[in-house]
C-alpha cells in the first residue's frame, strides 16, 4: 500500500482543495499508477509549493522517491513527515527502511523502529512488521538473544487446535537463526523444522543449510546448493566454506562444481581453495587464498583465516589478520590472541600468555589455543625428563588452587616447592622382620637401631641430617602440643609413653654425613599384625623419591609382597629390589633364589631400578662397624656402589620424577574441582537462559494484552487513587487553584500522599498481573514448558519488592504531573512492567572460568605423566 493511501485514511483533503492543489495531487497519484515516478515527484513538489508542510504532499513525494529509487531524498522526506505525523507507525517503518538503505548506523534504524512500535496498534500489521524488522536487525548484528525477545512479542492469538498464523513459519525461521547465533544447535534444529518448506524460500534454505553444516550433517549440501541457485546473499560464501570443511563424497563435489560453473564463479579464489581443500590439497588451497589476497580480493581473507586456524599455519594467519584489521568478528578477535607455537619465548614469561588464551572462546580458534597450551606445558615440563620450570609451574598451580578455594592443594603446592631443596629421599620397604632396621644401620654406618632410635610404630620415621641429634614427634590434629621435641636417646621411652594413635610422624635428625646426601624413610612392615602399619608403609610411596625393597632370601616374593609391588607400580615410583639374609643360603640356593626373583618380576611386569642384588645386612653392619671379613662376605660393596651411582648419583632424576608424580596428583585434584565447577557454571548458565526465555514469553504476553491489562489495572487502582484524591481535597478546599499549583509544600504533600496511597497497591497489582500472565500462558500451552518460569520452581517470580523503586518513581512522576487519571497511570505501569520483564529476559553473559581452567590443567596433567 502506498503511503499516500495510508495518510489519506485518517485525514481529509480539504486543505489541499482549499489551497488549489487537488488537481496536482490526483495527477501525481495517476503518474504513480502508470509507472512515472519522476512526474509524480514533480507534481508532489508542486503540491508542497502551494501548501508547504502538507502531509498528503509529503506522502506523495515519499511514494514517488521510493518508486524512483531516490533513497536519500526519500529519507529526508520521511523525516519531515515523521515530525508532522509522528503517530503513524507506517511512516516510522518506512523511515527505518529508508535509513537502512542509506547506511545510517544500525542504532538509529533501531530507534526509528522502536518509535514505530510505540505508536502501532496492538496486533496491527505495522506492529508485527516492526518486530520482524527489529529481529532481523539484531540477527544481522549477531545478537540472537535480543532477536528472540522481539520475536516473542509478535502477537500470536491462536487458540489450541486453530490453524497456524500466516507468519508462524517466518517466526520459526528467525528463531532458528537466533538459536544458532546462541550456539543452541538442538533448539535451532527444532525451530528450522517449523520454518517455511517452500523450495523457493532462499532464506529458509540458507538457514537450514547453515544449521545442518554446524551439526556436521551431510544433508547441509542439499539446502546450501538450493540457496546458492536461488542467489541468496551469503550462500556462495557459506557453500564454499562448507565444501572446504565438511566431509563430502565425489557426487556432492560434482554437483557443487556444476552449479558453480553455471554461475561462472569457478575462477574465484574461494572456490578454487574450497575444491582444493575438499580434494585434500590443503597447501594448494591456502596458497590460492593468499594469492587472491595479494591481488586485492578481500573476500579471500575469511576463508584464509579459517584455513590457517585449521592447519595451524602462522604465516597464513598473519596474512589473513592483516586483511581483517577492522573486522569485529569474534573469531578474528580471538585469532589475534594466538601466538606462533614455535616462538613462545622464555618459560618464565608464559603465564600472561596463558591468561590471554583463557579468553579464547570461538570454535575456530580454540584448537590453536589448545595446541599452544600443550606447547607451554611441554616447555615447562620437558618430555625429556630434564628438570621442569618449577617456579612458574608451581606459581600457576597455586593461582588455580586459590581460584578454586582448594586450601589442601595450596598447602601441598607449598610443600612441593620446599622439597626441591632437600636431598633425595629413599624409603626402605619390606615385610615385618625383613631386616629393614639392620639395613638402615648399615647404610648409616652407625649402630643406631639397638639403642632404640627406630622403634616399631604405625608411623613413618624420617631420618634427616642435623648438627645436633634430636627427635621431633608430630601429633595428630586435635592433640596439644602439636609437636614434641626430645633427645634421640629418649625417643623410645617417649613413644612408649604415648598412644600410638596420637602420633602422626616421627622425624629423627642425626649428625651423620651420609644423611647430607640422602634422606631415609623407615617404614613399618606390610605384614605386621596392626593394619595401620601397612597403611603407613603405603604412605611412603607418596613421600619417597625411590624405594629400596628388601626381600627375605628365605621366602622372597610372597603373594602379599606381589600385591604391594603392584601398588608401587601403580604409583609409578622407582623400586630397587634387594634380597637380604643372603648369608643364610649356600651359593647354589642363592643363585636359584635370585633367578626366581628376576623371573617373577618379569612375569609381574615390574622392573627393578637396576637388577636385583643380594646382601646380608647383618654382616654389612658388622663390617661397617669394623669387621672387614664380615664386610667382604656381606655383598655390601655392590650395594654401596648401586646406592652411590644409581640412587645418589641419579638423585636429580629421581627427585624430578617424584616431583612430577606429586604435581600430577595435585593437578588431578585441582582438575576434579574444576570439572565440578564447570558443570555448575554450565548448569547455572543453562538455567539463566531458560529463565530468560520464559521471562521473554511473559513480556510478550503482557505486551500482547497491554490494553486489556491497563484497563483491569486502572479498575483495581481506582480505590487507591480516590483515597489519594480525598486526602488532597481536605487541604485544598477553598484555596485558589493557581496558589495551589505554585505551593511547593503542597506539592510535596501531594507526592507523599500518592506514594503512601498508591505505590504499595500498584506494586502488588503488577506482581499479580505478572503471575497471572505466566500461569495463563502455561495453561494455554496445555503442558509445562521447561523454558517458562511458571514451569520452573527455582525461577524467581516478579515480586512486589523488586518493583518498589520503579513504581515509586512512576507514582512520583504521576503526582508531579498533576494527573488524576488512574487509567493513564495504569498504562504507564503496564508499559514499565513490560520493559522490566524484557530487561530480565536477557541473561547476564558471564564467561565460565572453570572450563578453560580444566583444559589448562589437563594439558599440565598430560605433560606430567
Amino acid at each position: 500500500m502506498r503511503l499516500l493511501e495510508v495518510i489519506s485514511r485518517w485525514m481529509g483533503r480539504v486543505e489541499v482543495v482549499l489551497a488549489g492543489a487537488d488537481e496536482e495531487l490526483r495527477a501525481g497519484e495517476e503518474a504513480l499508477a502508470t509507472g512515472e515516478p519522476m512526474l509524480a515527484r514533480a507534481l508532489a513538489h508542486a503540491v508542497l509549493k502551494r501548501l508547504p508542510g502538507s502531509l498528503l504532499g509529503l506522502a506523495l513525494l515519499a511514494d514517488a522517491c521510493e518508486a524512483a529509487g531516490l533513497d536519500a531524498e526519500l529519507a529526508l522526506t520521511l523525516e519531515d513527515l515523521a515530525e508532522l505525523a509522528g503517530s503513524s507507525a507506517e511512516v516510522w517503518l518506512r523511515l527505518a527502511r529508508a535509513r537502512q538503505k542509506t547506511q545510517v548506523p544500525a542504532d538509529e534504524v533501531r530507534d526509528t523502529l522502536v518509535r514505530a512500535l510505540a505508536v502501532a496498534s496492538p496486533g496491527s500489521d505495522a506492529r508485527r512488521e516492526a518486530l520482524f524488522f527489529l529481529a532481523d536487525l539484531d540477527l544481522a548484528q549477531g545478537d540472537g538473544a535480543r532477536a528472540e525477545l522481539w520475536l516473542e512479542r509478535i502477537a500470536d492469538r491462536r487458540s489450541p487446535g486453530s490453524p497456524e498464523a500466516p507468519d508462524a513459519g517466518e517466526r520459526a525461521l528467525r528463531r532458528a537463526e537466533a538459536r544458532l547465533l546462541q550456539h543452541d544447535l538442538a533448539g535451532a534444529r527444532a525451530a528450522i523444522d517449523e520454518a517455511p518448506s517452500d523450495p523457493t524460500h532462499g532464506r529458509a534454505a540458507l538457514a537450514r543449510g547453515r544449521i545442518l553444516a554446524a551439526m556436521g550433517d551431510p544433508a547441509a549440501f542439499v539446502s546450501l546448493i538450493r540457496a546458492y541457485v536461488l542467489e541468496v546473499p551469503g550462500a556462495s560464501e557459506l557453500l564454499s566454506s562448507t565444501l572446504a570443511w565438511q566431509p563430502s563424497d565425489d557426487e556432492i563435489r560434482a554437483r557443487v562444481r556444476l552449479v558453480v560453473e553455471h554461475r561462472g564463479e569457478s575462477a574465484l579464489a574461494r572456490w578454487r581453495a574450497a575444491f582444493a581443500r575438499a580434494d585434500g590439497r590443503r597447501d594448494e588451497a591456502r596458497a590460492a587464498l593468499r594469492d587472491a589476497l595479494s591481488d586485492g580480493d578481500l573476500s579471500a581473507a575469511h576463508p584464509l583465516l579459517d584455513a590457517a586456524l585449521e592447519d595451524g599455519d602462522p604465516a597464513a594467519l598473519e596474512a589473513a589478520l592483516a586483511a581483517l584489521a577492522d573486522d569485529p568478528d569474534p573469531t578474528v578477535a580471538d585469532a589475534r590472541k594466538l601466538p606462533d607455537p614455535a616462538k613462545l619465548g622464555n618459560p618464565e614469561d608464559l603465564e600472561p600468555l596463558l591468561d590471554r588464551l583463557a579468553t579464547v572462546s570461538s570454535d575456530r580458534a580454540r584448537p590453536w589455543a589448545e595446541a599452544v597450551r600443550k606447547q607451554i606445558a611441554l616447555q615447562w615440563i620437558p618430555p625429556s625428563g630434564e628438570p621442569a620450570a618449577w617456579g612458574p609451574l608451581l606459581a600457576r598451580l597455586d593461582t588455580h588452587a586459590q581460584t578454586l578455594h582448594d586450601l589442601e592443594a595450596t598447602a601441598r603446592i607449598a610443600e612441593l616447592s620446599a622439597e626441591r631443596a632437600r636431598p633425595v629421599r629413599v624409603a626402605i620397604v619390606g615385610e615385618f622382620n625383613a631386616g629393614k632396621s639392620t639395613f638402615i644401620n648399615a647404610l648409616m654406618g652407625a649402630d643406631v637401631a639397638p639403642t632404640g632410635v627406630l622403634p616399631t610404630t604405625a608411623t613413618l620415621h624420617h631420618l634427616r641430617y642435623a648438627p645436633d641429634p634430636i627427635a621431633r614427634i608430630a601429633l595428630q590434629p586435635g592433640h596439644t602440643p602439636v609437636e614434641r621435641i626430645v633427645p634421640v636417646s629418649e625417643l623410645r621411652a617417649t613413644l612408649k609413653s604415648m598412644a600410638h594413635t596420637a602420633i602422626r610422624r616421627v622425624e629423627i635428625q642425626l649428625p651423620l654425613p651420609s644423611l647430607t646426601r640422602v634422606e631415609i624413610i623407615d617404614t613399618p612392615g606390610f605384614n605386621a599384625p596392626d593394619v595401620k602399619h601397612s597403611e603407613a608403609a603405603r604412605a611412603a610411596f607418596e613421600e619417597a623419591d625411590a624405594v629400596v625393597w628388601l626381600f627375605d632370601a628365605g621366602q622372597a616374593l610372597k603373594h602379599s609382597e606381589r600385591l604391594v609391588l603392584d601398588e608401587a607400580k601403580a604409583a609409578r615410583i622407582p623400586v630397587q629390589i634387594l634380597v637380604n639374609k643372603a648369608d643364610r643360603l649356600n651359593p647354589a640356593d642363592l643363585t636359584k633364589v635370585m633367578d626366581r626373583v628376576a623371573t617373577d618380576l618379569r612375569d609381574l611386569d615390574i622392573a627393578s631400578w637396576t637388577p636385583p642384588q643380594a646382601l646380608s645386612a647383618r654382616l654389612a653392619l658388622a663390617g661397617r662397624l669394623g669387621d672387614e671379613q664380615a664386610l667382604a662376605a656381606s655383598g655390601w660393596a655392590g650395594v654401596q656402589t648401586l646406592l652411590d651411582e644409581q640412587i645418589v648419583g641419579r638423585s636429580t632424576e629421581l627427585k624430578e620424577r617424584a616431583l612430577r608424580r606429586r604435581a600430577a596428583r595435585i593437578v588431578g585434584q585441582l582438575r576434579a574441582h574444576a570439572v565440578t565447577l564447570a558443570d555448575r557454571e554450565r548448569a547455572e548458565s543453562e538455567g539463566a537462559v531458560r529463565r530468560a526465555q520464559g521471562m521473554a514469553r511473559m513480556s510478550a504476553a503482557l505486551d500482547r494484552d497491554a490494553e486489556d491489562a491497563a484497563r483491569a489495572l486502572a479498575a483495581s487502582l481506582d480505590p487507591a487513587v480516590q483515597a489519594w484524591q480525598g486526602d488532597l481535597a481536605v487541604v485544598v478546599t477553598g484555596r485558589d487553584r493557581e496558589a495551589v499549583a505554585n505551593d511547593a509544600v503542597l506539592m510535596r504533600y501531594r507526592v507523599e500522599r500518592a506514594l503512601a496511597r498508591i505505590a504499595s497497591p500498584l506494586c502488588d497489582a503488577l506482581a499479580t498481573m505478572a503471575k497471572e500472565s505466566r500461569e495463563k500462558r502455561a495453561l494455554s500451552r496445555g503442558q509445562p514448558d521447561a523454558t517458562d518460569p511458571s514451569a520452573d520452581p527455582t525461577a524467581p517470580a516478579i515480586t512486589p519488592a523488586e518493583l518498589v523503586p520503579m513504581v515509586r518513581a512512576m507514582v512520583r512522576q504521576f503526582a508531579f504531573a498533576g494527573s488524576t487519571s488512574s487509567h493513564a497511570l495504569a498504562r504507564a505501569a503496564v508499559a514499565t512492567l513490560i520493559e522490566h520483564t524484557s530487561a530480565r529476559a536477557t541473561p547476564a553473559v558471564r564467561a565460565g572460568s572453570a572450563i578453560w581452567l580444566e583444559r589448562e590443567l589437563f594439558s599440565f596433567s598430560e605433560a606430567l605423566v
